[in-house]
């Protein structure tokens, strides 16, 4: 077979066919194969590279192939191949190599091929266990069979006419584009494609004479469409040359999503979504951004401070505001754009206000922000005392102006103990507090109400008068009750004879301080406690603070300085956490010291803290912490993901660090621990943190300004502790730069230099390690004019204003349009400061804009609204004007009138500001003052148009005082009171008139509200007429009637209606049994305990009476009603036969006080032998009677009683025994065997005899019955 020349085509399809064989057979074993061919003697490299080695032919030497497969199998698996090239180094030892060779030659064509097969002698161990490696043998041969064929077929001509010269005119395959067939020796090319290789294109009708290759812009199978950029980015269809975008897509080439409505101009469009300019938002950028973080920062009795954030785009903003209830008068005001805040002013007290402020950008109103505000009611003012007794103070205090509910008024005692609290009309300014305590202090409060709204307090002390007492000889001592612990009292003691008095015995003592009270605590942590008491009634200047834990350890005691006010708090620190502590208060008054006021306390579980994130990976977390101090049982930690399932864990209390795996990968965690013990559990500590890293990767600039732009930036993760965002010019050296929390993802850059390329960096700060700088460029463009502003505006004409700009440019160019007029624009010269604008429409608004210009770059536009002035109204007078009031009347301009603004003021005070609607021609003035010179200006408004301002003075009449009132009538004087008038006046002029047609008249001072008529008739009406003056004037009259009346009750039947006829002091009267006179009875009556009216029907204080007696003695009584008494069986079963009555019992030991209060008491008549009847118990000497109830009356000679021995005789008494007592208080004085003395067993049992007692009784109610008849009476 040899030949003159070397056979392409042989060569070709013998090595692809070795190369799909052999592939094919290696790949079950996932073997690379690599094939080369090795020439007999000198390589020779075809034109196009191929990979067959052949030797040229000569007469004397055959061409020869040569093909060499090394097939390695590693000796620890027989289950992967490699075939290697010959070109690396093969060992021939034959350990290593078993060498399979073969040589076919042809001596007609000279070719020869030689095919050696390299397998190691390791790898024949396998061929028993690895069938098919024997396959791979088998397919080899089949190779060679192959081959063979190939070398017949090279037999004909077609190989043998390149034989000669050895070279080749096609590439292998055709170059691709062709089949090569054996009977033509050629290609056989594919349309479109020609050349003796197929290597040639060839174009459709010449390309239409555009080349082969289309031209820029051209584009087909054969050039003669025009092409669209980018072919339209895929997002539309080409139709001759221009894009068809799809919806959602813009551009000449659809490259760029499009935004609703282009933005509005007021925005960039990034990504189909609009990034509005500063002040305005919405989808399209067309709406203006409200105000933002609307706050109250201030509000008095008649103003409201506001504050917001502003935005440097506003130009101004309207602030509407009336009261929320109905007829409010909506007022607005405007403040420049530049503004942040605005205080309200002449508001009316104690009034919700609704309140809404607006963005307004070139006229254009943002939605509202609104908030609901309350003005606060004035403190009231002027309080002052009038008369004070012993149980009893009158207080007055100033009116207010305004309308409003009523006035709550208190008396409270200095020991908060008690008190009374009243409300009253808003018409009465004077109050006559009775039944108060003689001789004590107390604090009075007024304040004003309006619906929930109340006014600050007005407070100021009073003491009533001291305590006198007048006592029958022969006592020798008193015990004097309901003092003020820790107060010195100063004791005077002198005798009386007739109107003789002798010289005082004087002493003075100190009672003992009482304890705090309510000791709670009002909040905790971990180390510390914070205490608050009631402060002790006495005067105590400090308070002893005793703690210490329960175990006794870490005891400390602290001085505490009494705080003002009714508590005290102290803050006990330094404790140990989760401790429960011990803690005693004592109060201390110089060298004295209360018992102490006790409580127990725990404090919180420490905290663990310092919760930081170690290290992340795609599944897992690393965490460390500060342990908590104080013992605990355990840690909880808990993992959120952004999905919102959460997990926990526990943690051994000595642990303070935790790995946190098999998490979810690229996720954000919310993590918290808390440290707990038993049911207890700690404040909590959280980090949020990440699984992964993500690293910021890209900055993005948005809203680009000539002087600012905004920075944005992706999450980074895990986060970082701090940014480091840095700028600068280009050009210059300056660097500017900001730190910035972690948490952040956009900056805003401001106060840039104009037209000028800035290079921005931004670090994250992870620790101590910094990123990588992300970097970016922005250039600033070219700014605008400033300070925008017109003047000299008339109906035809304005001046327009403005600063020239920083950076270089060439010239400006305004522009102005009326409402739905055309635009007019102009260039002006760059050196110009000011534009007049001529022949304008009057009463009309114009948009100004002004931009400069430089080549093809614009700034951006500065703009303004503003208006043509319109007409004013004319003759303005005012009218009907009263002391209060005034009508005010013009006529109207010929422009149309939106509203007319109305501004009131007088002298020497701001003016008030009133909006009437434009079709109105006259407005009604109220709540003026009196006597008052009061100028009014107003103009008209149309939209922000105003027209010039006209004015009128008017003087308002003299106002008459208001609100008289008759008060405290008696028999014979009653106390008018009355609010004085608003206006300044010389005097009053009080005329009172009776029945009979007697007059009198009075001038009282103009100071004076009140005056007392004195000497009046009994049971007379009076008419009463005031009036104010003022030089020779006089304001109009207020009447008002009363009658003088007698006594309310013309017989009193018990101690309650002496005292509703006025009868305050204690001491012995004279009561009729049902009001007839021929029941007389003498009776003690108590004017002072507990709102006083009681009868006392019994009295042991010294001893110096008998009381164990006979059943005789006890029915009709005995005793001095001055000293020690009984008032007898009778007379008690008389005085509670007349209706409902109620029972006290007063004891006393020294300073030691108690009481017992039963709201039912009666004891039957003889027939039952005054059986005991008493109702329900109340008290602070626990209830020793009840034992008693229903029991009769025993003595030593009358043995009602159920025991076995006559309990009146054993125990030196006579009671309503029962199996005899659980108190004796008719027992034998200052006896202390059991149950032989005065006993009270529930409060000091059968072994003391009490010292002082009193039992009386009072009819049901009283204090509720005699308070509404005593303010009837003063009515």
């Amino acid at each position: 077979m040899g030949t003159d020349s070397e056979n392409p085509v042989l060569r070709n399809v013998l090595i692809s066919f070795n190369l799909l064989l052999l592939g094919a057979i290696l790949k079950p074993f996932e073997c690379r194969l690599e094939v080369t061919t090795e020439p007999a003697e000198r390589p020779t490299v075809d034109e196009e590279g191929g990979l067959a080695n052949c030797s040229p032919p000569t007469k004397e030497q055959p061409m020869v192939f040569h093909h060499i497969y090394n097939i390695n199998v590693p000796l620890d698996s027989c289950c992967s191949s490699m075939f290697k090239s010959s070109a690396e180094e093969v060992s021939s030892e034959d350990d290593r190599l078993a060498e399979y060779a073969e040589q076919t030659s042809d001596s007609e064509s000279q070719v020869t091929f030689t095919h050696r097969i390299n397998l190691p002698k390791q790898a024949c161990k396998c061929f028993t266990s690895l069938p098919s490696l024997q396959e791979l043998l088998s397919r080899i041969e089949m190779l060679e069979r192959e081959v063979s064929m190939l070398r017949d077929q090279c037999n004909s001509n077609c190989c043998q006419e390149n034989a000669a010269t050895g070279q080749l005119d096609y590439i292998p395959q055709c170059s691709g584009h062709g089949n090569f067939s054996l009977e033509s020796c050629s290609c056989v090319c594919m349309e479109g494609w020609a050349g003796s290789n197929c290597s040639e294109p060839r174009c459709p009708r010449g390309c239409s004479s555009r080349g082969c290759i289309c031209e820029e812009g051209f584009t087909g199978e054969d050039c003669s469409q025009l092409r669209c950029p980018r072919d339209c980015s895929g997002k539309g269809h080409c139709a001759n040359g221009t894009c068809i975008c799809q919806e959602g897509y813009a551009g000449e080439d659809c490259g760029w999503l499009h935004c609703p409505n282009a933005c509005s101009g007021r925005g960039v469009c990034q990504d189909g979504l609009c990034i509005c300019e500063e002040g305005y938002e919405g989808q399209d950028c067309s709406a203006v951004a409200p105000p933002e973080n609307l706050r109250v920062t201030g509000i008095s009795d008649s103003s409201i401070e506001l504050t917001w954030d502003s935005s440097g785009a506003v130009t101004e903003y309207v602030i509407s505001y009336q009261p929320s209830g109905p007829g409010g008068t909506q007022l607005q005001q405007r403040v420049p754009g530049d503004w942040s805040s605005i205080t309200i002013t002449e508001l009316e007290p104690g009034v919700a206000y609704n309140v809404s402020v607006y963005a307004v950008i070139s006229d254009v109103l943002s939605i509202p922000v609104t908030s609901k505000v309350m003005t606060s009611l004035a403190m009231p003012q002027g309080l002052k005392f009038k008369t004070i007794t012993e149980t009893t103070a009158e207080v007055q205090w100033q009116p207010f102006s305004f309308p409003f509910d009523g006035w709550e008024i208190s008396f409270i005692p200095k020991n908060n103990e008690g008190g009374v609290i009243a409300q009253l009309p808003s018409t009465v300014t004077t109050f006559n507090q009775t039944g108060l305590k003689p001789g004590e202090e107390y604090t009075v409060t007024v304040v004003a109400l309006k619906e929930q709204a109340r006014s600050p307090p007005a407070s100021d002390s009073v003491s009533t008068r001291r305590t006198t007492f007048r006592l029958q000889p022969p006592l020798s001592q008193y015990s004097l009750q309901a003092l003020r612990p820790g107060a010195r009292y100063h004791l005077a003691v002198s005798a009386l004879r007739g109107a003789n008095e002798s010289r005082p015995a004087l002493a003075q003592f100190t009672t003992e301080i009482d304890a705090p009270k309510n000791l709670r605590v009002g909040s905790r942590t971990p180390a510390s406690l914070e205490l608050a008491w009631d402060n002790s009634e006495a005067e105590a200047h400090s308070y002893r603070v005793v703690y210490s834990t329960l175990a006794g350890e870490h005891y400390h005691e602290v001085l505490v300085p009494r705080d003002t006010g009714p508590t005290t708090r102290a803050t006990l620190a330094d404790l140990v956490p989760g401790t429960e502590y011990g803690i005693g208060i004592s109060a201390v008054m110089d060298s004295q010291q209360s018992v102490p006021a006790t409580m127990n306390a725990r404090t919180e579980l420490d905290s663990p803290r310092d919760l930081l994130v170690t290290a992340s990976t795609e599944t897992s977390i690393s965490l460390a912490w500060t342990k908590a101090m104080g013992p605990i049982d355990h840690y909880r930690i808990t993992f959120t993901p952004a999905s919102g399932m959460a997990s926990e864990v526990t943690v051994p209390r000595d642990e303070s660090q935790l790995t946190l795996s098999e998490l979810e990968p690229g996720t954000e965690y919310t993590i918290s621990i808390i440290a707990e013990r038993g049911r207890q559990q700690s404040l909590e500590a959280t980090v949020d943190a990440f699984t992964g890293v993500r690293p910021i990767t890209q900055l993005h600039f948005s809203q680009l300004t000539s002087s600012s732009v905004n920075v944005t930036w992706s999450d980074p993760s895990p986060p970082a502790d701090r940014l480091v965002l840095t700028y600068s010019p280009r050009d210059e050296a300056e660097v500017q730069q900001v730190t910035l929390d972690g948490s952040r993802r956009h900056a805003s850059l401001t106060g840039l230099q104009p037209s000028t390329e800035y290079l921005v960096s931004l670090v994250a700060v992870h620790g101590a390690i910094s990123s990588e700088p992300v970097m970016g460029s922005i250039t600033t463009g070219i700014d605008a004019p400033k300070d925008l502003r017109v003047g000299n505006v008339t109906q035809e004409s304005m001046v327009v204003y403005w600063s020239p700009p920083i950076a270089a440019f060439d010239y400006y160019r305004i522009s102005y349009r009326a409402d739905e007029g055309r635009t007019d624009s102009t260039a002006i010269a760059r050196d110009a400061t000011e534009y007049a604008l001529q022949h304008l429409q009057p009463a009309t608004k114009y948009e100004i804009a002004m931009k400069t210009v430089r080549g093809r770059e614009e700034s951006e536009v500065v703009s303004i609204t503003v208006y043509t002035a319109m007409d004013a109204p004319l003759g303005v007078t005012a009218t009907n004007v009263t002391p209060t009031e005034a009508l005010l009347q013009w006529n109207p301009p010929l422009s149309d009138v939106e509203s007319y603004v109305l501004v009131l003021t007088r002298r020497a005070v701001e003016g008030e500001t009133i909006l009437v609607d434009g079709i109105n021609q006259e407005y009604q003035l109220t709540n003026l003052l009196p006597s008052t010179t009061y100028t009014v200006s107003m103009y008209a408004t149309n939209g922000p148009l105003t027209s010039q301002t006209i004015s009128t003075n008017f003087t308002t009449l003299l106002d008459p005082p208001t609100n008289l009132t008759a008060s405290e009538v008696t028999r014979r004087s009653a106390l008018l009171s009355w609010v004085p008038p608003v206006g300044e006046i010389e005097n009053y002029v009080m005329t009172y008139r009776s029945t009979d047609g007697s007059r009198k008249e009075l001038i009282v001072d103009a100071e004076d509200t009140w005056i007392r008529l004195e000497g009046l008739s009994e049971t007379t009406e009076y008419t009463v007429r005031l009036q104010a003056a003022q030089n020779a004037v006089r304001s109009g009259s207020i009447a008002t009637t009363f009658t003088t009346g007698g006594r309310v009750f013309a017989n009193p039947q018990d101690c309650a209606q002496h005292l509703m006829n006025g009868d305050t002091l204690s001491g012995v009267y004279t009561i009729s049994i049902n009001g007839d006179l021929s029941q007389r009875v003498q009776v003690y009556c108590d004017m002072t305990t507990d709102g006083g009216g009681w009868i006392v029907f019994q009295r042991r204080q010294n001893g110096l009476t008998d009381f164990f007696r006979k059943w005789a003695d006890y029915r009709v009584g005995f005793g001095n009603l001055e000293d020690e008494f009984w008032l007898g069986l009778d007379n008690i079963h008389k005085i509670t036969s007349q209706g409902r009555y109620e029972l006290r019992i007063d004891m006393r030991d020294g300073q030691e006080a108690a009481y017992a209060y039963y709201d039912k008491f009666s004891i039957g008549d003889s027939r039952t032998l005054y059986k005991l009847r008493i109702g329900d118990y109340n008290g602070t000497s626990g209830d020793s009677l009840t034992y008693h109830q229903g029991r009769p009356f025993s003595t030593k000679d009358r043995d009602n009683d159920v025991a076995v021995t006559n309990c009146a005789m054993s125990y030196k008494g006579a009671w309503w025994y029962k199996n005899c007592h659980r108190t004796n208080l008719n027992g034998k004085y200052g006896e202390s065997r059991h149950s032989q003395g005065i006993n009270w067993y529930h409060w000091k049992g059968h072994e003391f005899s009490i010292p002082f007692v009193e039992m009386k009784m009072r009819p049901y109610n009283h204090r509720n019955i005699s308070g509404r008849k005593r303010r009837s009476l003063q009515l």
